[in-house]
C-alpha cells in the first residue's frame, strides 16, 4: 500500500537521519523523488514495504494525529456552539472521517485517544468511545451500515447535555452532590432532547442516545427499563469499558483484564458478546496503555500483537536508570513480556505519543 505524506517537511529529518532514503520516496506524479525535485505544493508517497516498522508508524502518525487533532477541535464546537443549521451535517461528515480511521488505522487512533484523553475527557470520550463502537459494531456483523453511522453519532453526542458537569467531575474528589446526581441521572433524556432541537431526525440516532444507560436486565438509568435496543447497548457496552480505561484525579485507571471483568459480571449475552470483540480487538494491554515490561522498562502499547498480551510497545523509559533511547518492542519475545499495566498517574505529565514516535525514527 501507498502512504501519502502531505507536509513533506517531516521527511527532512528522517533523510538527515538516515532512517528513511530518498530512494523510498515517490513523487505524487509517481515519479521518483529526488533532492530538489520536488515542485511546491507537491505531496510525497512511499511504498509501506520500503519502510521499516518505526518509519511508516510516525509517517502514518503524522497525518492521523493531526486529523484527529481537526476532529476534536470540531466536535468541540459542534457540542458547544450548538448550532442546528450546521450540527447535522458536521456530524455527518465527522462520523465518515471515525468510519475511515476504525477500518483503516484503529490502533494508532485509538493509541493516540487514550493517550491524550485528560486533555480533554468530555470531548475525547466521545470520540474514543465512537472509534470502539464503530470498529466492535463492524465485528459483530450485527448492523447495516446505515445503522451503524447512526450509533457512531450517537457516540460522538451522548453527553452534548452535561459537558460541563463531566469536566468538573473528571476533577473533583468530594462525592457527587444531589444536584449533579440529578444532571447524571437525567442525561440520557436531555441529550436526546437537545438533539431534536438541533434538527436529529435520525430516530436510530436519538434512541441509541436515548437509551445508552438503560441495561439489558432493567437496572439502568434513567428510566430502570429493559433495553433490548442493540445499538444502544453497543453504545453502553464502549462507554462504560473507556470510561474504566479513563485516568481520574481520584482513582486510578482500570486495567483493561478489570474493565472487561465488570461488564463481563453484567451476565448479559449482548454485553458478553460485545464485550468479547472488545477485547479480541484492544486486546489485555490495548493500545495506549502504560506498561512496564519484564526488564524495568515503561512504555506505550501501541499496536495489538499477534496475542491479546504480547502488543508493540513504544519503549521511552528505564527504571531505576535512564537506560538506551527509546525504541519500539515487540513483546511476543521471552525477554521483553509486559509485566502488568501502569496506573497514568504513577509517572505524571507524559511527553505527547507523537514526541514519543519521533524518537524511534
Amino acid at each position: 500500500m501507498l502512504i501519502n505524506i502531505s507536509d513533506a517537511q517531516v521527511v527532512q529529518p528522517l533523510l538527515q537521519r538516515k532512517s528513511l532514503s530518498p530512494e523510498h520516496l515517490y513523487l505524487y506524479s509517481g515519479k521518483r523523488f529526488t533532492p530538489g525535485s520536488r515542485v511546491a505544493g507537491e505531496s510525497l508517497v512511499a511504498l509501506e514495504t520500503e519502510l521499516t516498522q518505526s518509519t511508516l508508524l510516525y509517517l502514518q502518525a503524522q497525518d492521523l494525529f493531526e486529523e484527529l487533532d481537526c476532529c476534536h477541535k470540531v466536535l468541540s464546537k459542534a457540542l458547544v456552539d450548538e448550532e442546528p443549521e450546521t450540527f447535522v451535517p458536521v456530524l455527518n461528515e465527522l462520523a465518515e472521517r471515525f468510519r475511515h480511521i476504525a477500518v483503516h488505522h484503529f490502533d494508532l487512533a485509538y493509541a493516540y485517544l487514550a493517550w491524550h484523553t485528560s486533555d480533554d475527557y468530555p470531548v475525547m470520550h466521545h470520540m474514543l468511545v465512537a472509534l470502539t463502537l464503530m470498529r466492535v459494531g463492524m465485528c459483530s456483523n450485527q448492523f447495516s451500515e446505515a445503522e451503524l453511522m447512526s450509533h457512531l453519532k450517537a457516540a460522538l453526542t451522548m453527553n452534548i447535555s452535561m459537558l460541563t458537569l463531566q469536566a468538573r467531575l473528571r476533577a473533583q474528589t468530594e462525592p457527587l452532590t444531589r444536584d449533579q446526581r440529578e444532571t447524571i441521572r437525567k442525561h440520557p433524556e436531555q441529550s436526546a432532547n437537545k438533539l431534536k432541537l438541533l434538527g436529529v431526525k435520525d430516530e436510530v440516532w436519538i434512541e441509541s442516545v436515548r437509551m445508552h444507560h438503560e441495561l439489558p436486565d432493567g437496572s439502568g438509568y434513567p428510566n430502570q427499563v429493559s433495553n433490548s435496543n442493540v445499538g444502544s447497548v453497543l453504545l453502553s457496552v464502549c462507554d462504560s469499558f473507556n470510561a474504566r480505561m479513563a485516568q481520574r484525579d481520584y482513582r486510578s485507571n482500570f486495567t483493561a483484564e478489570q474493565a472487561v471483568k465488570d461488564l463481563f459480571a453484567q451476565a448479559d449475552h449482548l454485553y458478553s458478546c460485545f464485550t468479547a470483540i472488545i477485547l479480541e480487538q484492544l486486546g489485555i494491554y490495548p493500545a495506549g496503555s502504560l506498561v512496564q515490561l519484564t526488564g524495568n522498562q515503561i512504555g506505550c502499547s501501541l499496536i495489538r500483537g499477534e496475542t491479546a498480551i504480547t502488543p508493540v510497545v513504544l519503549v521511552f523509559r528505564n527504571l531505576p536508570s535512564p537506560g538506551p533511547g527509546a525504541a519500539l518492542v515487540d513483546t511476543s519475545g521471552e525477554g521483553n513480556k509486559v509485566r502488568h499495566a501502569l496506573p497514568r498517574r504513577d509517572l505524571g505529565k507524559l511527553p505527547g505519543l507523537l514526541e514519543l514516535l519521533s524518537k524511534v525514527v
